[in-house]
């Protein structure tokens, strides 16, 4: 089990990538119950606003998701739930007046396999384990001061994750 902090370490997996781009219709909607565009392979994706003219520092750029603040909390998250456990996943990140973001992975049962902490405000976030065993990710961050509240968020691009390990040829 460990954190990364590059893409490339995903590179062992077959790796499935979500870009965003094909929700630029969807500017402003949130994902969840109503609106679950990747159930169809096996994700579910709560708690995220599409948002089609960001700019962040990933390689597709346009449509990323935007956090949503918890209720009565200091808190913005993100939530993916897998179908099939995931052995590895990775994404870029940017966040605005957070003190730094939390990704925590659970499994089916929904017990913390581990939590990591990404303190840059910009970068790339992301878990491998030697097997698939990752089920649900929560993507967390807390607000700086009470004053930025407004307008803290983070949002997230590029998601990257995978199953199987890629076979040695």
């Amino acid at each position: 089990m460990s954190a990364i902090a590059i893409p490339d370490v995903l590179n062992r997996f077959v790796i499935t990538t979500l870009t965003f781009e094909d929700l630029a219709s969807w500017d402003g909607e949130e994902l969840g119950a109503a609106f679950d565009p990747y159930a169809v392979i096996g994700l579910i994706i709560s708690k995220a606003v599409v948002e089609a003219k960001a700019d962040l520092e990933s390689s597709s750029h346009g449509v990323v998701l935007k956090s949503t603040r918890l209720r009565k909390t200091s808190q913005d998250q993100i939530e993916l739930r897998f179908a099939k456990p995931q052995g590895g996943f990775g994404f870029f990140y940017h966040s605005s007046g957070t003190t730094s973001l939390t990704v925590s992975v659970l499994d089916n049962d929904e017990t913390v396999l581990e939590e990591d902490v990404f303190r840059d405000r910009e970068g790339y976030a992301g878990v491998i384990h030697s097997r698939a065993e990752i089920a649900i990710v929560r993507i967390a961050a807390s607000i700086e001061t009470p004053n930025a509240a407004e307008g803290s968020c983070f949002y997230i691009d590029d998601l990257s994750f995978g199953r199987e390990l890629k076979g040695i040829y």
